[in-house]
C-alpha cells in the first residue's frame, strides 16, 4: 500500500490537557430496534446494563425516545436519559488489586465487547500489536489516550503476554509523537517481553497490513488500538464497562482545539455550545476527519464509540472544476483504483474510503462519493 505524507497545517495543535464534559444534562442511547426494556420515568444507574453490550454512562431517569444522528450521518431512535448528576453505580465491585492475577474466565467474563474478547482468546498467537497512532490528521484520541494512561497500558500488556507462549507485545507510534516516546521509554525497562517502536509520519501508516508489513510479522498475531488496550484495563482492573471516550475537537476554525473526556451517549452540541461561542453554519465541519469524515448536519449528532471528533474549518473558496483528466487520483490509489472512471460515469468502483483521492485532486473534486456511489452526498 502506497503511502503519503499530508501536507498539514502544523499550526492547528490541541491543547496540552484533556478537558473533561462528563456531565452532560441529557444521554441518547441508539435503540436499533430492539424492544425497550425501561418504562418511562425508571429510574437507571450508571453502568446498568441497557441492552446486552450497552450500559447506561450516568444515573438518572428514562424520560422518553428521540431521534439521533451518528458518525455516518444515519438518524436512527434514541432512548433518552436524564441526569440526576448523583451518579448512582448498580453494583459496587472491587477494583482487581494487581492484573497480574487475571485467568482467561475472566477475559471471557468480564471483557465487555465480543470483538475484543474474541481477539484475545486466539491463545496461539506470537505478537500482541498495539497501534498507538491517529490515521486522521488533526485527531489525537489515541496520542492521548496514552499519554494519560502510560503505566496502565503497560500493565494490562504485562498480564495479557502470559496467556500467549513465547509472545512479545509491541507497541507502535510516529515518531514525531514526542511525549509519548518519552512517557513509553520511562517504564519500559521493567517490561523486557514489551518493544516500542517508531514510524514515520505517513498517512495509513498505522492500517494493520502496514504495521504488520514494517514488523516483518510472519507468526500468528493480535492487532489492537491502545484505547482497546485501555478498554480492556478498565475491564479488567476496575470490572466495570467503559462509558467515557475521547473525542478531539480541533480545525483552524477554531483558537482553542482540544481532546475532550466525555460520556457515550452525549450530544455534541452540548459540549460545543459550553466550549465554543461559534456559529457554526460559517464553517466546514468534518464528522471523524478531513481524510475519512463526513459534512453532515451536526444538530443531532450524537458521541458513539465509533466517533472520533469533529473538524472546524474556515471555509474554503476553492469550488470545483471540470475534471482535466490528469490521473493524479489514479496514481495515488493505495488499491489502483480508478477515481477518475467513476467520476465520470457515476458506476461505483472499489474503494477503501481513504480520501486520498480527493486530497490530490487539482480541480477540487471530491472524488470519494462517486467512487462509492454517492454522487449527491
Amino acid at each position: 500500500m502506497k503511502l503519503i505524507k499530508l501536507d498539514k497545517n502544523y499550526d492547528i495543535k490541541v491543547k496540552s490537557q484533556v478537558t473533561h464534559f462528563l456531565t452532560p444534562d441529557f444521554i441518547y442511547i441508539p435503540i436499533e430496534n430492539r424492544p425497550l426494556p425501561f418504562k418511562r420515568n425508571q429510574e437507571i444507574k450508571k453502568e446498568e446494563s441497557i441492552f446486552t453490550d450497552v450500559f447506561s454512562p450516568i444515573s438518572g431517569n428514562i424520560i422518553g425516545v428521540s431521534n439521533g444522528t451518528f458518525y455516518d450521518g444515519q438518524t436512527k431512535k434514541c432512548l433518552v436519559l436524564k441526569n440526576n448528576y448523583q451518579e448512582k453505580v448498580k453494583n459496587r465491585v472491587a477494583t482487581r488489586k494487581k492484573l497480574s492475577t487475571i485467568t482467561i474466565e475472566n477475559i471471557k467474563n468480564e471483557i465487555k465487547r465480543a470483538d475484543l474478547q474474541e481477539k484475545l482468546l486466539h491463545l496461539d498467537s506470537k505478537h500482541l500489536i498495539v497501534c498507538g497512532i491517529d490515521e486522521e490528521p488533526y485527531i489525537a484520541n489515541e496520542v492521548f489516550i496514552q499519554k494519560e494512561n502510560t503505566k496502565e497500558i503497560l500493565e494490562t500488556l504485562d498480564a495479557l503476554l502470559k496467556f500467549y507462549e513465547n509472545a512479545t507485545a509491541h507497541i507502535i507510534i510516529k515518531n514525531i509523537d514526542s511525549e509519548n516516546i518519552e512517557s513509553y521509554s520511562n517504564f519500559l525497562g521493567t517490561y523486557q517481553n514489551i518493544e516500542l517502536h517508531l514510524v514515520d509520519d505517513y498517512y495509513m501508516i498505522g492500517e494493520e497490513q502496514n504495521i504488520i508489513k514494517s514488523l516483518h510479522i510472519k507468526e500468528e498475531y493480535i492487532y489492537l488500538k491502545a484505547s482497546d488496550v485501555y478498554e480492556i484495563y478498565y475491564n479488567l482492573k476496575k470490572r466495570k464497562p467503559i462509558v467515557e471516550k475521547y473525542i478531539t475537537i480541533t480545525g483552524d476554525g477554531i483558537a482553542n482545539p482540544q481532546v475532550f473526556a466525555v460520556k457515550l451517549g452525549t450530544k455534541l452540541m452540548d459540549i460545543l455550545t459550553v466550549n465554543y461561542d461559534l456559529d457554526f453554519t460559517k464553517y466546514d465541519l468534518y464528522v471523524n476527519g478531513l481524510m475519512r469524515g463526513k459534512k453532515i448536519n451536526i444538530a443531532n449528532l450524537i458521541v458513539t464509540k465509533e466517533f472520533d471528533g469533529i473538524l472546524i474549518m474556515n471555509k474554503k473558496k476553492k469550488e470545483p472544476k471540470e475534471c482535466i483528466r490528469c490521473g493524479k487520483c489514479i496514481e495515488i490509489c493505495p488499491i489502483h483504483s480508478n477515481p477518475m472512471m467513476a467520476y465520470l460515469t457515476h458506476k461505483k468502483v472499489p474503494c477503501i474510503e481513504c480520501g486520498l483521492c480527493s486530497y490530490i485532486c487539482p480541480s477540487y473534486i471530491h472524488l470519494r462519493k462517486y467512487l462509492i456511489g454517492d454522487s449527491n452526498e
